[in-house]
């Protein structure tokens, strides 16, 4: 799409008194299309002729889907007059100009609504929507469902030993369900509603331009794409989170994963990151879920056991760089502070590289250090001292107190590189600050570990 166009429309609606809100425009005002929200009559969406086009049509039509029936009393057109001939034939009454459809905009005609814009700005109409929340009954099923099984589930195996882990992944549990029932509903970020609408086109049959993108798309293709199923998703990602935190704690005292779960849960930080839907949650639980296999799996000396286990351990470390390609330098920590196993080192060097290459490939994934460190990073650090001051305390005392040195082996090892390589890289890509939380408290609570008695 070229720019000029976009632009003449947006110097043109600078002088003309329209209704504007959160970067959407609305044709009489936002009240005119509030009404039609709020009325009974029914709907049929019409989208354009190109892929976004059809692809923001399936959101549309699947939002509108919670609150009304389908129908014939009120046209919703989605697109512009280039590629919607029914907004073509409609667009004069409007008394703008035809480039003033390239800017999103919604704009109330009778008994038609015009969802309009571009590939660029198309997704912003979603904003639109907002305060709009039904979640169709077999949503909130699924997701009740989900969310009780996976705890019901998680407690059963964390009951099985002599521990008290089982009785503190209750309470674990009912905190994240006072958590969730106190807290705001998280919002899309700009950048996550061009993700949507990349994984819409996915869904419509076009390439995907980022990992996040073509798995949200096959997602979409079972799941409806609306705001209260992602909100949803985003809900159950927090509780795997929360749940395998137990899982970094060490086997024969896995109720200190409760401690691994409060000192990463009780930064304020971490948990901000958390009040914005933004792709970022996806990754964090790939990431926590490959940090419990490399701390629980003793991995098989079957070889097709072992092979099976890596590749396991590969698909997640892939889903955390797909999100944040930082994450890299995993496989090699991993193999540095687990040097025995060779052929499974090989083994997870050679699929992770190949899966990061595949990414590479097909998305153009890209590190993007900056040379300097920015503007932000004094106040990011500040911040994350003050977060993590209660991780750092506990492992201080832990080292101080600690008889014998830590060597560059096993899971302690491990946690300990990792921490030392990313948090001065989170300087440079504040993205990883979440990570270094994680890592941080499952590394405190280790060597808070080694200073027990053996029995």
């Amino acid at each position: 799409m070229r720019k000029a166009p976009v632009l003449m429309a947006l110097v043109f609606l600078l002088m003309v008194p329209l209704a504007s809100a959160a970067g959407v425009t609305y044709y009489p005002d936002r009240e005119a299309f509030q009404a039609f929200l709020s009325s009974d009559s029914t709907y049929t969406v019409v989208p354009g002729n190109d892929t976004w086009a059809r692809a923001w049509a399936y959101y549309v039509d699947e939002k509108l889907y919670t609150i009304k029936a389908h129908g014939n009393d009120t046209l919703v057109l989605v697109g512009n007059v280039y590629n919607n001939r029914l907004i073509a034939s409609l667009w004069n009454q409007t008394g703008l100009p035809a480039n003033a459809s390239l800017l999103p905009s919604i704009v109330v005609l009778n008994n038609t609504v015009l969802i309009t814009g571009s590939e660029d700005n198309i997704y912003l109409t979603e904003r639109a929507f907002e305060g709009l929340w039904n979640p169709p009954r077999s949503s909130a099923i699924a997701f009740l469902s989900l969310t009780f099984g996976m705890m019901l589930a998680f407690l059963a195996l964390l009951s099985r030993d002599d521990s008290h882990a089982g009785r503190f992944y209750a309470l674990a549990a009912s905190l994240f369900l006072l958590w969730y029932l106190t807290a705001e509903r998280p919002k899309f970020t700009h950048g996550f509603l061009a993700q949507l609408l990349s994984a819409l086109e996915f869904t419509a049959g076009s390439p995907p331009d980022s990992p996040i993108s073509a798995i949200m798309g096959a997602v979409f293709t079972v799941v409806p794409p609306i705001e209260e199923n992602v909100v949803f998703i985003h809900w159950l990602l927090i509780l795997v989170i929360m749940s395998f935190s137990f899982y970094l704690a060490p086997k024969r005292s896995r109720e200190l994963g409760f401690l691994v779960f409060g000192l990463t849960f009780v930064a304020p930080m971490f948990r901000n990151g958390f009040s914005e839907i933004n792709g970022a949650t996806l990754g964090l639980a790939g990431f926590i879920i490959a940090l419990a296999i490399v701390s629980n799996v003793t991995f098989s000396p079957e070889k097709w056991k072992a092979l099976l286990q890596t590749g396991v351990l590969s698909i997640f470390t892939l889903l955390a760089i797909a999100i944040n390609p930082y994450l890299v330098l995993m496989p090699v920590a991993f193999v540095l502070t687990f040097p025995k196993r060779y052929l499974r080192n090989y083994a997870y060097l050679l699929m992770t590289g190949a899966g990061v290459f595949l990414l590479y490939t097909a998305f153009g994934l890209s590190l993007n250090i900056p040379s300097s460190l920015p503007p932000s990073a004094v106040s990011y650090a500040k911040n994350f001292l003050m977060n993590s001051s209660l991780a750092l305390t506990t492992g201080v005392y832990a080292l101080w107190n600690r008889k014998k040195g830590i060597t560059m082996r096993g899971t302690t090892a491990f946690l300990l590189l990792m921490t030392v390589i990313y948090t001065p890289m989170a300087l440079f890509a504040p993205s990883l600050f979440p990570y270094c939380f994680v890592l941080l408290s499952a590394l405190a609570v280790r060597l808070l570990h080694g200073l027990t008695p053996r029995a």
